[in-house]
């Protein structure tokens, strides 16, 4: 990590390591801004984009089991005159595998372009799409749609649903479902920075003195959390939804969940599960976001890798995979 900064392959990254329920290694590299020399710290504050969407997935379920909706309610239950597949059920929308094919909106990429969550998603629903049903196919709008869904079977906008029932019994302490320049803890989100891929070199784009380009927690991305929380939250799903005593979801949830339900990308042993992506032999649940961070659970080693940062872009994330994957698998291909 400090070759990658030094050689500005990385502006900086925070990583965290969890084995068997403990810490056993958490440092962070770099900077939070480097225009102004500040360094980056554990326990800062990630946007963590599309890392959101389990947190989605996991409030759905909880609706599942709580009696109030099923997953394969149809989505014109919930959109009434929705212009996709009739066919789409909450369950394609948690694989991924609804036919949105991302033409509409680049993919969701428009929530910038939106006041609410209700309008954005709306927008989509009146559109005809182009992709494959039950075939995977990667966007932010079909996250979106469970997010509204969540709000219209729950009666409560999406940040309180998860706020009531994930944030709160998890203690998730540095967890935020909504970015203001005026909240104390802001201050410890760091810069963000895309790869100019003409010059080969991270640029600045945002500073925790702007607000975001989106207005609303959208579902498929929203969530500015700490690195710890994060695998907490994932630590519950290594303990078969269990926290504490709390049990946010029952085991066999966890097990339907944490299945591929769909392949992707071509790919025999990896594929989209409920609300994560799954690699089989051995069984790793994970996600990424294009922020350029990822985390990872392996579950025969009851263990959690988080790497978050703030470099969109270049190659550092797909080269920290590979480096943790000869550690963990140093005789698998």
């Amino acid at each position: 990590m400090n070759n990658w900064v030094n050689s500005e392959e990385l502006i900086g990254t925070e990583i965290l390591i969890i084995e068997k329920n403990k810490e056993t290694f958490h440092k962070s590299f770099g900077w939070a801004d480097k225009e102004s020399n500040k360094k980056l710290e554990n326990e800062s504050i990630w946007t963590i984009m599309s890392m959101t969407k389990p947190f989605t997935a996991t409030a759905i379920l909880m609706l599942m089991e709580d009696g109030k909706l099923s997953l394969d309610n149809s989505v014109t239950k919930y959109f009434p005159n929705f212009k996709g597949n009739p066919q789409v059920t909450i369950r394609n929308l948690l694989e991924q595998s609804s036919g949105d094919d991302g033409n509409h909106g680049n993919g969701g990429h428009n929530v910038t372009e939106y006041e609410t969550l209700d309008d954005w998603i709306n927008d989509w629903a009146m559109q005809e799409s182009s992709g494959t049903f039950g075939e995977f196919a990667y966007s932010n709008f079909n996250y979106g749609a469970l997010a509204y869904i969540v709000e219209q079977v729950s009666g409560k906008p999406i940040e309180t649903f998860l706020t009531e029932r994930i944030i709160i019994p998890l203690n998730l302490q540095h967890t935020f479902v909504k970015f203001s320049t005026d909240q104390n803890w802001t201050k410890d989100v760091p810069s963000r920075y895309q790869l100019n891929d003409s010059i080969n070199k991270f640029e600045k784009f945002w500073s925790n003195n702007q607000h975001p380009s989106w207005k609303f927690l959208s579902g498929a991305l929203g969530l500015w959390m700490s690195a710890k929380d994060y695998a907490v939250f994932m630590q519950m799903w290594l303990n078969n939804g269990k926290h504490g005593n709390h049990v946010l979801l029952k085991e066999s949830t966890i097990n339907e969940a944490l299945k591929i339900h769909v392949n992707a990308y071509g790919e025999e042993l990896f594929g989209h599960g409920y609300g994560w992506f799954i690699e089989e032999k051995p069984l790793i649940f994970r996600y990424g976001g294009s922020a350029g961070g990822f985390a990872k659970a392996c579950i025969s080693k009851n263990s959690i890798v988080i790497y978050l940062t703030h470099c969109s872009g270049g190659n550092h994330k797909s080269k920290f995979e590979d480096e943790l994957d000869q550690i963990w698998f140093p005789n698998h291909n």
